[in-house]
This record gives structure tokens, sequence and C-alpha cells, in this order.
């Protein structure tokens, strides 16, 4: 063998023995950064995240169909969550019969305290709809609407104010209100318009589907519970909203078409009161006040001398 030969022989064992060293330096390093380290299965939520009130079960069909509402991963166990899901058996227990309790963001990691139990069935609002009925939402200030005091499952009362061209009362049921003395007379075939403030009963007994954000629910026993409607999820990159509770002076009410119309009609040009009745109300027959009688007797009779006719 040449002198140039075992020159390049020994350059390569050289070279062998520095690679063999750096890679051995760089695993005692890695060795060490992992010494008392190891990795975890864990799965994490998928692109857009999971929205809060997302049913477990819809989340695990998806999973068993190769989905992407999650995936499964490893990580280093000191980076997992101490109570993140570990196994498939896991995720299953965990996501059964429950709801995400809060907005999952995309990619993080699924944990067991991310999810809480479905406590009563929820039922969707349109199916504890009678047939034949529907549901109607209309807002009142807090004075108006008992305080806040309605619930859901409860009845209410509607009263309004209102006021009505003279013309449109029947007269052999109403006193006529003699005109004011202006010291004019009316030009021929021109009569002054007379408005009376009328307060009477609308509808009586209607049914509290729900109360701001309380639902009314039947449950097994057939006792009326409620449970909160799920939160609306903000946008993605929106600022998150203050906490809504929902308002409690707002009402979505189970009527029939016809009380719908006689509803919608009251609110766009009356004055609308509400009134909470217990739950063995039977509906009164009321002759409703105006100002002749809002003291209990004949206003026109005693201011006027006579008996408005």
């Amino acid at each position: 063998m040449g002198r140039r030969a075992i020159v390049l022989l020994v350059a390569l064992i050289l070279a062998g023995l520095a690679a063999w060293a750096v890679w051995n330096f760089l695993e005692n390093v890695r060795s060490e950064e992992q010494e008392g380290q190891s990795q975890v299965t864990v799965f994490r939520a998928g692109p857009g995240g999971i929205a809060e009130g997302t049913e477990g079960g819809i989340v695990l069909s998806d999973f068993n169909s190769g989905g992407v509402l999650i995936g499964a991963g490893f990580d280093e166990i000191e980076d997992a969550p101490t109570d993140a899901i570990q196994s498939e058996e896991q995720l299953r227990a965990t996501l059964t019969n429950t709801v995400a309790a809060g907005p999952i963001s995309e990619n993080a990691i699924l944990t067991s305290s991310q999810w809480t139990s479905i406590s009563v069935e929820i039922i969707p609002l349109s199916e504890q709809i009678a047939s034949g009925n529907q549901a109607l939402t209309i807002s009142t200030n807090n004075i108006q609407g008992v305080n806040g005091f309605v619930e859901a499952g409860d009845r209410i009362n509607m009263i309004i104010t209102i006021d009505i061209e003279f013309d449109l009362i029947p007269l052999e049921d109403f006193p006529t209100i003699p005109p004011p003395d202006t010291g004019e007379e009316p030009a021929a075939g021109e009569e002054e318009p007379v408005t009376v403030s009328y307060t009477r009963y609308v509808l009586q007994g209607l049914n509290v589907l729900a109360a701001g954000r309380e639902v009314r629910v039947e449950e097994d026993d057939d006792q009326t519970g409620q449970v909160p409607a799920a939160p609306v999820t903000p946008t993605e990159g929106a600022p998150a909203p203050a906490e809504d509770t929902g308002n409690a002076t707002v009402f979505t009410l189970e009527v029939t078409p016809d009380q719908a119309e006689r509803i919608v009609y009251a609110f766009d040009h009356g004055s609308i009161w509400l009134t909470l009745v217990p739950e063995d109300f039977v509906e009164i027959e009321t002759d409703g006040v105006t100002i002749d009688n809002l003291f209990g007797g004949d206003l026109l009779e005693a201011i006027f001398g006579t008996d408005g006719n």
C-alpha cells in the first residue's frame, strides 16, 4: 500500500471518528433535555376550532368518520395539560352526553374540563310549540314587564292603552262626550274628531316559552324546567363581547296566528303592560277603562251635570 493511500485511510478514519463524536455529543444533549420526559397521545381541535355548545356526540361521529373536527397526535408529557384526553377510550367517555362548555380554539389540546354534562334533554324550541301555534317574541321595559319576575313556563296577561277615534266606538255602549265649546261654529259637514284613551286586556293566559335566554323544557316528571340557550359564538378575529345574560323583559310567547296578529297590532299602536298570573288563573271578562269610568262612577254626569246623551 502506498504512502498516499495510508494517509487517505487515516484521514477517513479520523473524519468518521469526528462525525461519531459530534453525533454522540448531540444525542447526549438531547437525552439531557428529555430526561424525565415522555410523549403522550393528545387530541387537538381541527381547523376552525369547536364552537361553544357543540355536542360531544357530533364530534365523536366526525372523528369516527375521519372528519376534521379533531385530530390525534403526540406531545411531550410536560407540555400537555394535566387533564388532557390521552386515549380514544377516554375521548369517548368524556364526549358522550356532553357539550363544549366554551369555545375551543383551533389546534388546542382537548381536555376533560372543556366538556360539561347535559343535565336535561335539550329539546328544540320549535318542538315545544303545540300544533297550530307559533312563537312570538315581545319586549317591554322593566316596569311594564313585571320587573323581570316572569320566567319560562309562566303565564301572563297583556293590557293595552290605546287612543281610539270616537266614531270607531259603538255609541250604544259608550257615552257621548260633549265637544269642547270653542265659540266657533263648525263648518258645514265638518265635525271635530274626538279621540278617547281606552285601557283593556288584549289577551289573557299566554304561555311563556322563554324569558330572555331561559327556555322552558319539559322534564321526565312533567314538571317545567329551564335551560339557558347557547350563546352566540363571536366571529373569529372580532373582539369578545361582554357577557350577555339575556334581557329579563324579552319574552317568547306561544300564541295562535290570530293572537300573534293582535299582539303585533297592539305593540305597534298602543302602550302595553304585562301582568303575571298564578297557575290556577281563569280568564275573566272586563269592560275596560276610559276617563268616564276611571273613578268608578259617571264622570260626565259629575262634570257636566248630564248623562252625556
